[in-house]
């Protein structure tokens, strides 16, 4: 692992399944990996390599740089069927890789709230984990510029899903 980078666990508990990963986050060191807004859900988890996967369910976090007083909200959906894509603003598509995975990731904008009027840049990536056998779906979003999420692809394309 490089110095400059750490692993972040986006996992849940379910009250009868018990604890399972969504996936292993690499992320830069000054960022912090928190409780998200909304209710973590696990629907369906597999078995891979000993450890529990959540294969279909949802998971939120908010990612802190305190230092620099900034915050991303994550949202990671699993699902044996595909998932549908996130509609951006003005969106600049490309490839990646996350895992070992071939991915897909839309840098764009959305507006969120009652009536649209809130502004968010967007970071948007989707892929297939064949072993686990789920649709990966990573959706960032924050109130700065596209280009901070931006910086985050390369440390993400070091992240596990299983």
């Amino acid at each position: 692992m490089n110095s400059s980078t750490r692993d972040h666990v986006v996992a849940a508990t379910h009250f009868v399944l018990g604890p399972s990963n969504f996936l292993v986050l690499r992320l830069p060191n000054n960022w912090d990996l928190r409780l998200g807004r909304m209710p973590m859900d696990i629907d369906y988890t597999i078995f891979y390599d000993g450890i529990r996967w959540a294969q279909a369910g949802q998971a939120s976090a908010m990612l802190l740089d305190t230092k620099a007083r900034r915050a991303i909200e994550l949202t990671v959906r699993t699902s044996r069927a595909s998932i549908a894509p996130l509609k951006l603003l003005d969106a600049r598509p490309g490839p990646c890789e996350i895992g070992g995975h071939d991915a897909t990731y839309l840098i764009g904008a959305a507006k969120f709230g009652l009536f649209k009027t809130k502004p968010y840049a967007v970071l948007h990536i989707a892929y297939r984990c064949e072993e686990t056998k789920r649709f990966v779906d990573l959706r960032f979003m924050h109130k700065g510029s596209p280009e901070m999420l931006e910086r985050l692809l390369p440390p993400l394309e070091k992240s596990r899903c299983h």
